[in-house]
């Protein structure tokens, strides 16, 4: 009886490490993710305060297990990238481009984004810079405070 007892034990203790909270941050990305929304702030104050909310449930983000990251849009693959975290709190993109070459600014290949929350249900990611732009007819540079939100789901 002892021995069936213990081995329950053992049993229920391997299940319990199983758990998903117990999982290195890398297993719990991997996977097919779903788009809920996509929030770009942009603030030049005074003179652009600006957000943008844009709905992407037709977007799905496959994050593989080899560091693959394919972004597919209503069945069109849109983008080929690769994913990395950084010490449980960053996911960096490698090879993105987010179109902010726009601005004149020097958009980095590689865009770490400080994970904000990550359930088995629920991902989501942000990414803040600073641009510095001269713009014609102002005497000093702007600085672009850029924000982007991605929110997803399994």
């Amino acid at each position: 009886m002892k021995k069936i007892v213990l081995t329950l034990l053992a049993a229920a203790t391997m299940i319990g490490c199983a758990k998903w909270e117990n999982k290195s941050t890398e297993f719990k990305v991997t996977g097919l993710w779903t788009g809920v929304n996509q929030q770009i702030n942009i603030q030049a104050l005074p003179f652009l305060d600006s957000t943008i909310l844009t709905s992407t449930t037709d977007v799905t983000a496959n994050f593989m297990e080899n560091g693959g990251l394919t972004i597919d849009s209503a069945g069109s693959q849109i983008d080929s990238l690769g994913w990395a975290i950084m010490n449980d709190t960053i996911l960096s993109l490698k090879g993105i481009d987010i179109g902010l070459d726009i601005l004149g600014g020097a958009v980095p290949s590689n865009i770490n984004f400080v994970i904000k929350t990550l359930e088995q249900d629920a991902f989501t990611f942000r990414y803040d810079t600073t641009l510095t732009q001269s713009v014609p007819g102002i005497p000093i540079p702007i600085a672009f405070d850029l924000t982007q939100i991605q929110r997803w789901v399994k």
